[in-house]
């Protein structure tokens, strides 16, 4: 609406000056009230005729009919499809708004939006929560609850907040506790150990907590001895030799010796080739299958010239013998010495 009436203005505006020379004095000033009166009623009809004033009807008529529910129950609602996912933000954006200064409004806010996924809006009413009680505790509970989150997305957010905490108080417990937890489920678990290792050098040793600690960092300890076997390296043994300044990326594959999709790949930068390069269940790609239970398959690396995942023209690559299972902790060493036609 406002950018029709700036519009106007402008039109009748530019329309006074072509027209300086036949208005003048007292008929100049009559020409401007006119223009106004012009832009006020131009700016109503639009108001009323072209859907914003009908949009707000209806959005203040639904804000009356929820007047009676609670959060719980319009969420519900929501997940129920009773009313709009759309419908059901907008009231809640509007309720906290109403009560800006209201803590807990915003944190319930926050804690609705992650149920909805929406991380970010999440967020930002947890910062608005934090603003109201800038205090570690606040930022801890929020954290807290980016932690139950089921998205792993949503660890980061807390593995913000938690900083910030740190960032003033280095010792901080509670804080040192929930980052060892946020690595964790991470699958940091070295990170997890440093953190939970600086909270155990505070505790007595003999007390209780002590002891859960040494559990945690045990379970760490143990989740990360897995994962560093729980891959295969590929290294290529005539690394040196090759043109790597003709490609632009490496792909290491899993392929059936029969043929058809690759069961796990993992693309790589040509720096990444010198360490070797792990491959793990994470990069599997078929469904319902597992790394270590395919049968009869080949490890292959290429070098792509294009950098994507269907082989190219020019593109470089070696491969192992026909294997019958690959086994955790093995090293494959692989000649690149064919070239895809």
């Amino acid at each position: 609406m406002i950018a029709w009436i700036l519009l106007t203005l402008i039109v009748l505006v530019w329309a006074a000056w072509l027209f300086s020379g036949v208005f003048k004095g007292s008929n100049r000033k009559l020409l401007y009230v006119g223009m106004l009166l012009a832009c006020s009623f131009l700016g109503l009809f639009i108001y009323f005729n072209m859907g914003a004033h009908s949009e707000l009807e209806q959005l203040s008529k639904k804000h009356e009919s929820f007047a009676e529910l609670s959060l719980v129950e319009l969420a519900e609602k929501a997940q129920q499809q009773e009313i709009t996912a759309l419908e059901f933000l907008t009231e809640l954006r509007l309720r906290s708004e109403l009560d800006p200064e209201n803590k807990e409004k915003w944190l319930q806010l926050g804690q609705i939006f992650l149920r909805f996924g929406e991380l970010d809006e999440a967020d930002q009413a947890f910062v608005r929560a934090i603003d109201l009680e800038p205090t570690d505790a606040s930022r801890l509970q929020v954290a807290q609850y980016f932690l139950e989150s089921d998205d792993p997305a949503a660890y980061q957010r807390a593995d913000r907040h938690i900083g910030l905490v740190l960032m003033e108080q280095p010792n901080h417990e509670g804080a040192l506790l929930m980052q060892g937890v946020n690595q964790f489920k991470q699958q940091n678990y070295q990170g997890a150990i440093d953190y939970w290792q600086r909270l155990l050098e505070m505790r007595d040793p003999e007390s209780q907590s002590a002891q859960l600690m040494r559990e945690q960092i045990a379970r760490a300890e143990h989740q990360l001895k897995l994962q560093q076997t729980n891959n295969i390296r590929v290294f290529v043994d005539n690394l040196s030799e090759l043109p790597l300044e003709k490609f632009s990326k490496a792909f290491v594959l899993v392929r059936s010796y029969a043929g058809g999709p690759p069961v796990a790949v993992r693309s790589v930068a040509l720096s990444e080739l010198n360490d070797g390069v792990l491959l793990t269940p994470g990069d599997v790609m078929l469904p319902d299958v597992e790394l270590w239970q395919a049968e009869d398959v080949i490890v292959e690396v290429r070098l792509s010239v294009e950098g994507i995942a269907q082989p190219g023209s020019g593109d470089r690559f070696g491969r192992t013998e026909l294997l019958n299972k690959l086994t955790p902790g093995e090293q494959f060493h692989i000649e690149i010495n064919q070239t895809v036609n």
